[in-house]
């Protein structure tokens, strides 16, 4: 038990890198049988489920509701938009027309993104000439990963991954904007979260695409499993992680999801990553540990 004490930061990053980086895999097969945006809507209305479920369990009373400046609902309701709404839209549109290892190659920029967002917005995050070369040297990885495909034109995949590092983007806005949010328990922050992104998407989804159809048993089956634990528990474990040591510790959890979801692409979807995405994924991981390294002096 005080082994868990001592590492359990590492323990709920462990956890969050097997769910993210898993989560590719389920979304590409699951955008074969559902809509993108119904497969984003209907994981976040199976994620608050589970929310509520654990927030009953712990006797957790949410906040009150309010649309004051300083309200939490005000606050998760916007990473709610900005953290889950628009970039599982975005991610589930790419994963169309990308394969999931390198849908997981354009998230793992949202590290070196959200370096230089603490850098602007954050006191205690700013950027240090080893930081300020990680961030380079991460979208030199992007270039790589984008350039060779819009030398070719702007082909629909070339789209798919602009919309992918669209989306990584996003995410690394709500790592900031987290931080800065009221302080409240990591499981109901995470359900007002949730829940504030399925009304938002579901909205998105009736006016983008209308009424969803009857989906089959195993696209239903997979969006139910990226609800409950990328989704769901994955959430809870990134609101705790990030209040207790910030956004820059925790994009570290990103350093691993892309290598975690190309040996799934590759091992199991039989994915074929072109020389452009390995590079990429070099690059990008060289800048993130350039970002978050500690470095002891001598």
């Amino acid at each position: 038990m005080a082994w868990v004490n001592r590492n359990i930061d590492w323990l709920v990053m462990t956890f969050l890198v097997a769910a993210w980086g898993s989560a590719f895999a389920g979304l590409k097969i699951a955008v074969e049988d559902i809509h993108p945006y119904w497969t984003s809507a209907g994981r976040l209305w199976v994620a608050s489920g589970v929310l509520w479920l654990l927030c009953a369990a712990r006797g957790e009373q949410l906040p009150a509701v309010s649309l004051g400046r300083d309200s939490p609902w005000v606050w998760f309701a916007v990473l709610g938009l900005v953290g889950m709404a628009i970039p599982f839209f975005l991610f589930a549109t790419a994963a169309t027309s990308l394969p999931s290892a390198v849908n997981a190659i354009c998230n793992g920029a949202s590290p070196v993104f959200t370096v230089a967002m603490a850098h602007i917005f954050l006191a205690d995050e700013k950027l240090s000439g080893r930081r300020l070369l990680g961030v380079l040297l991460g979208f030199s990885g992007l270039v790589v990963l984008v350039g060779p495909r819009l030398l070719a034109g702007v082909t629909i995949e070339a789209a798919a991954l602009g919309l992918a590092i669209g989306a990584a983007f996003l995410y690394a806005a709500s790592n900031v904007i987290t931080r800065k949010a009221p302080q409240v328990s990591s499981t109901a922050g995470a359900l007002m979260m949730c829940f504030s992104g399925a009304v938002l998407a579901t909205v998105g989804a009736l006016v983008l695409e209308g009424p969803p159809a009857v989906p089959p048993l195993r696209g239903l089956a997979v969006v139910t499993a990226l609800g409950v634990v990328s989704t769901g528990l994955g959430t809870v474990g990134y609101v705790w992680l990030i209040q207790r040591r910030g956004p820059v510790f925790t994009a570290m959890t990103i350093y691993l999801v892309p290598l975690w979801a190309t040996a799934l692409g590759i091992g199991l979807m039989g994915e074929r990553p072109g020389w452009s995405a390995f590079a990429a994924l070099a690059l990008i991981l060289g800048g993130v540990a350039l970002t978050n390294a500690r470095w002891r002096k001598a």
